[in-house]
């Protein structure tokens, strides 16, 4: 039963749009009827407000039913509560006017009131969907102090006056994650309005442990295939970029750093050129760093790749590497679209073929692409045969086996072998939690995720494992 009650809670934002426009048309109607040419149309008033009363009603009611889920909290959630419930009161007076023709001028009045408190009720609404700065992000300094809202930080000029956090790190998060975990919204009583909340997590654990990449369970979540139910962000919003994760991944690693600049904590010289465009600086890349930053994708090459069925990208601005993946997954793969892409070698560094029915022969061209260093092979015909030819990869960290039931815990010393590996993902395959255990034991500093319900088992340095 509570579950059918949230359910209809969450027709609370389609039904709050039915009153705002009758209780519209029925002030513009009363102050219109008010000219003799047009006082026939008074005749309407209370079938107007009527119908503006009940769904002002209906509309609260299923908001209260849409607050039970306790994902709301702080000023905008209380405010948008009550003026809301005040709203719904003063339609309802407004309707009891409209049976009294003599209270037309009060009435008028009361609609005034009605369509101001639609108004603000409205704007703090916008604060739970869109969060708190959503009105003002662009406001102009002055009309941000003026009505007390935070100044917006000066732009900086360079990667090493930058604050890694205030400057790189929340603007992605607000971007990201912003609409469901604010002060307002803590969808799983997660709030990122500050460095602080950002950093304690919620009803699932920390959501960043300084220094520790697997303890941090928003990393995890991030990192988690776009078809788990547990990938963040979910329900089809858009998530952070390859190169904003490599930016969180080197904050994280870096002990989450806020109140220093990145020229004190350091900045790898392939991660320097991903803040400058983080930060919107051109120009700011390192000199080691130019070559790449100038450089863009063989467009030959990704011409051939998209022939042969499959979608590349540049891995970034500053990367001309590509991130490559299958046109139509579902579709098996001929041997003459592996060719191309084993001709791809160097440049391919994120390679995605879930689903693309693959078998252990055509995996053995993989090993020409030593550049890969993200792998995702789930729902495949893959076996232990195929997990073989894997050892070749020079380069390869990040490993996905999803649904291959013909991998087992033969697999195990092979891929315990992979000495560049740092994490495997083994849900729906043969590997049995002995097997697990055996790999993680040969190597602690791979985190092996066996199963949703495990989560990824971050051994290293006597981590906890991340929560689900």
């Amino acid at each position: 039963m509570t579950d059918f009650l949230l359910f209809l809670g969450r027709f609370h934002v389609l039904a709050l749009h039915l009153p705002i426009g009758i209780i519209i048309v029925a002030v513009v109607l009363d102050f219109v009827a008010r000219r003799e040419r047009y006082r026939a149309l008074a005749q309407a008033a209370p079938f107007l407000w009527g119908a503006a009363a009940v769904s002002a009603v209906v509309t609260v009611a299923l908001g209260y039913l849409h607050f039970a889920e306790g994902s709301f909290a702080g000023a905008s959630g209380n405010a948008h509560r009550l003026l809301g419930t005040t709203t719904a009161a003063v339609i309802l007076f407004g309707w009891w006017l409209a049976t009294r023709p003599s209270a037309t001028s009060l009435r008028l009045v009361v609609g005034v009131i009605a369509l101001a408190l639609v108004s603000v009720t409205g704007h703090y609404g916008g604060n739970l969907t869109h969060g708190s700065t959503f009105l003002v992000e662009y406001a102009p300094s002055f009309l941000r102090s003026l009505i007390g809202a935070e100044i917006k930080r000066p732009k900086v000029t360079s990667v090493a006056a930058a604050d890694p956090y205030l400057d790189v790190v929340q603007p992605i998060l607000v971007q990201r994650c912003g609409t469901c975990h604010n002060g307002d919204k803590r969808e799983g009583s997660f709030s990122m309005a500050s460095y602080e909340s950002t950093l304690a997590g919620g009803d699932t654990g920390r959501a960043i442990v300084p220094g520790n990449l697997e303890g941090s369970e928003l990393y995890y979540r991030i990192t988690l295939p776009a078809d788990d139910d547990k990938h963040m962000p979910a329900e089809g919003k858009t998530p952070p970029t390859k190169d904003q994760i490599a930016i969180l991944k080197w904050w994280i690693e870096k002990g989450a750093p806020h109140g220093k600049s990145i020229g004190e904590v350091g900045a790898d010289a392939n991660v320097e050129p991903l803040l400058a465009t983080q930060l919107g600086i051109g120009g700011a890349a390192p000199a080691a760093a130019t070559p790449a930053a100038a450089a863009t994708a063989d467009q030959e090459l990704v011409g051939k790749l998209f022939a042969a069925g499959f979608l590349a990208r540049q891995l970034s601005q500053s990367d001309a590497r590509l991130v490559v993946s299958v046109n139509s997954p579902g579709a098996a793969l001929e041997k003459s679209a592996l060719d191309v892409l084993a001709a791809a070698g160097s440049q391919v560094v994120d390679l995605n073929l879930q689903n693309a029915g693959l078998d252990d022969d055509g995996l053995a061209t993989l090993g020409a692409l030593g550049a890969v260093a993200e792998l995702r092979l789930s729902r495949n015909r893959i076996t232990d045969r195929g997990v073989s030819a894997l050892a070749r990869l020079p380069k390869l960290t990040s490993l996905n086996l999803y649904g291959n039931a013909g991998v087992t815990d033969a697999s195990v010393e092979t891929l315990g072998r992979i000495a560049t590996l740092r994490h495997v993902y083994l849900w729906q395959t043969g590997v049995t939690p002995a097997g697990a255990a055996k790999l993680r034991s040969a190597r602690p500093d791979v985190a092996v995720q066996l199963d949703a319900a495990e989560g990824i088992a971050a051994v290293a340095d006597g981590a906890p494992p991340a929560k689900n």
